[in-house]
């Protein structure tokens, strides 16, 4: 009986022992839960924090040094207006213009009186300081004697899309950064840290009743509601996930909803509850504007329409053509139009200038504003590809995608403009002095520019072309030893000619070379390191060929070896850019700066001094004493190959994305992202 009262009094022990185990297994494990838990939670809680810090580089700006330097711009591209103590301003692809009663233009303000960027984009005021949006600079503010740039370098954003100023904080859109608020004393990213914010690229802000819509270029609608994010796409019934507009709906659209959502696919209403109903199918809206009680959305494809109209609009509607007829008068026929309100005033904003019209005018009519900005221009647009002076003393001037100027700089004047099917999208241009012939290579082939501006065309099936996108134009002379032996794809040699030169055309499908009349090429079938071909120099019996793939070094059109970062001390296997300077070939990369090959075989690099950069496509120009680069962001780089000394020109420029450069005697001419600068040597580094 004791053996078996022990036994149990054992058993009840172990129990005991392995319950209290147990709960302190249980309990430790709770603990554990809730320090990980902690841990969690603070992480979490550290990453809202970080997401929501903004690292902003504040700095006054002051004007640089104008001595020797002129700027040619368009400033025919209006984007945004405001009104700022007393006085009326304008934003433009040219810079900031505070415009008179009149309409005219008292004052400009470009990187010569201290903008960082003459690429305006948006205009608010906040705090008694106009603020400025940029494309690549990001904002700047403005008192109305002096500017202030901020820079947003964590997260990085340079380009602003919209300003929305708030009683108490000034929203900020970017298309590279999303969204920052700015309170007059600190940036934050309140909303941007927020969960399921994930958007960057903003295109519109409406900030309503206690809720703040953004809206995106690729993601939809985002609403801002106590605190949290709601997402609105394409699958809860928006036309398309690009957000072109936002804008109160007026209740005479008889849609029920708050808010108007424009897309590239139709202008939709937005309820309370996130519920859409259609408002228009019209494609292309750019934005939105209330007025009179009306909804208005400027086009893409020009001018301007009343969508309260085009609501109700039956087929067959007289009333109804004649508003839609009225609402283009005095508007450009086709340019793209952004509609606006400002100070009582509805305007059309647009790439040939700015134009308005009372409110509450009983007509239809729009008046030019500041008509100087559109007639007084001698560049047709921004966007320069590349430069060439021809012996007539006169600049031409390729376009990204509007043809030809023909400009005489001194007078600052454009002789004249040309623009066809064919002459578009300019790659290169290059003087053929043997013949007093300019010769263009555009994206449809090669065309030739003779007396009087007569055209001869050069394309793959007029003329033996390997592809039509032409990116380069080079001559090697037929005395020395290169091409005078080459074969090309019709197996024959190529046969000589006296006392002309071979033409070199680099293109994206291959290399073609034109003797005599008669056009030979190769590819990447008869050794060419990539059909994608950006540059060409003739160094001697050598031809030197940037491509995709490497350096490619030519004898008679024969490869002969390819450079690469895998066989030698190229940095960057993208070749852009080349110029051949006292012996010596110039490489310019996509990403790797620059190096030089020297006539002893041996390689230069320039990355401890430069730093690592993109070069861009043709953008090194070589005048006898200097090497001028122009990259995507530094502006433009000049080397001194005597005194072997790097200087960077920044302050000043049309833009610090140089695209193209050229000099004569006296003058540097250096083409940009969006205008043209033209430097005297005397004041070049």
């Amino acid at each position: 009986m004791r053996a078996l009262l022990h036994k149990t009094r054992l058993t009840r022990r172990r129990l005991s022992i392995a319950a209290c185990v147990a709960a302190l297994l249980l309990i430790a494990a709770v603990i554990l839960y809730v320090v990980r838990l902690n841990r969690s939670i603070a992480l979490q809680q550290d990453r809202q924090a970080d997401a929501a810090r903004v690292q902003v580089d504040e700095r006054s700006l002051r004007a640089p040094s104008a001595d020797g330097v002129t700027l040619y711009l368009n400033a025919a591209d209006v984007r945004a207006v405001a009104n700022f103590e007393g006085a009326r301003y304008l934003a433009t692809s040219g810079g900031l213009m505070a415009i008179d009663d009149a309409g005219n233009v008292k004052r400009r303000y470009t990187t010569l009186d201290g903008l960082p960027d003459n690429d305006l984009t948006a205009l608010a005021v906040f705090r008694n300081r106009l603020f400025v949006g940029t494309v690549g600079a990001g904002l700047v503010a403005f008192d109305g004697s002096a500017f202030t740039g901020y820079s947003f370098t964590k997260p990085k954003a340079t380009h602003i899309t919209v300003l929305a100023p708030t009683e108490t904080e000034l929203l900020i859109g970017t298309l590279d950064g999303g969204l920052f608020e700015y309170n007059g004393e600190r940036f934050s990213r309140r909303v941007n840290s927020a969960t399921g914010a994930d958007f960057s690229r903003v295109t519109s802000l409406l900030p309503f009743s206690s809720r703040l819509y953004i809206g995106t270029q690729d993601s939809g609608l985002y609403v801002w509601r106590e605190a949290h994010i709601e997402h609105v796409t394409a699958n809860d019934g928006l036309p398309s996930p690009h957000v072109t507009a936002l804008a109160e709906s007026p209740s005479s659209l008889s849609v029920g909803a708050s808010v108007a959502v424009a897309t590239d696919f139709g202008v939709v209403a937005l309820s309370d509850a996130n519920e859409i109903k259609p408002i228009s199918n019209r494609p292309n809206v750019t934005s939105l504007a209330v007025s009179g009680g009306h909804l208005w959305a400027g086009l893409f494809a020009g001018g301007i329409t009343d969508l309260n109209a085009s609501q109700t609009r039956q087929p067959g509607d007289a009333a109804g053509g004649r508003s839609n007829l009225s609402d283009a008068i005095g508007l450009p026929a086709s340019a793209p139009s952004t509609v606006c309100l400002s100070d009582g005033k509805l305007w059309v904003l647009t790439s040939e200038g700015a134009f308005a019209r009372d409110e509450q005018a009983t007509h239809f009519a729009f008046e030019s504003v500041a008509g100087q900005l559109a007639s007084d221009r001698v560049l047709t647009a921004g966007h320069i590809t590349t430069l060439a002076n021809d012996d007539a003393g006169r600049l031409w001037i390729g376009y990204f995608d509007r043809g030809i100027d023909v400009v005489w700089p001194e007078a600052g004047e454009r002789q004249s403009h040309i623009e066809d099917d064919r002459v578009r999208e300019i790659n290169h241009l290059a003087l053929d002095r043997s013949e007093d012939r300019m010769l263009a290579a555009t994206s449809r082939g090669l065309v030739v520019f003779g007396t009087a501006l007569k055209q001869t065309v050069m394309t793959r099936e007029q003329g033996g072309l390997i592809n039509d996108s032409v990116a380069h134009i080079s001559f090697a002379d037929i005395g020395s030893p290169l091409l005078a032996s080459s074969v090309g794809t019709a197996g024959t040699a190529v046969p000589d000619a006296h006392g002309g030169r071979t033409m070199v055309l680099v293109t994206a499908g291959g290399l073609t070379e034109v003797t005599g009349g008669r056009a030979r090429s190769i590819t990447a079938f008869h050794g060419l390191a990539s059909n994608h071909l950006y540059t060409s120099a003739a160094m001697g019996s050598r031809l030197f060929v940037g491509s995709l793939a490497g350096l490619v070094e030519l004898e008679g059109l024969r490869v002969v070896r390819t450079y690469k970062t895998s066989n030698s001390r190229l940095s960057h296997d993208w070749v852009t850019a080349l110029a051949e300077a006292e012996g010596t070939l110039y490489v310019g990369t996509n990403g790797g700066g620059i190096d030089a090959l020297l006539p002893t075989g041996e390689w230069v690099n320039f990355a401890d001094e430069l730093g690592k950069f993109e070069v861009n496509q043709n953008a090194m120009h070589f005048d006898g004493e200097r090497l001028y680069v122009g990259t995507s962001d530094r502006g433009l780089l000049v080397y001194n190959t005597r005194d072997r000394r790097w200087t960077r020109i920044s302050a000043g420029l049309a833009s610090q994305n140089v695209t193209a450069i050229t000099s004569d005697d006296r003058f540097v001419y250096v083409g940009t992202l969006n205008g043209l600068v033209r430097i005297e040597k005397r004041v070049v580094g």
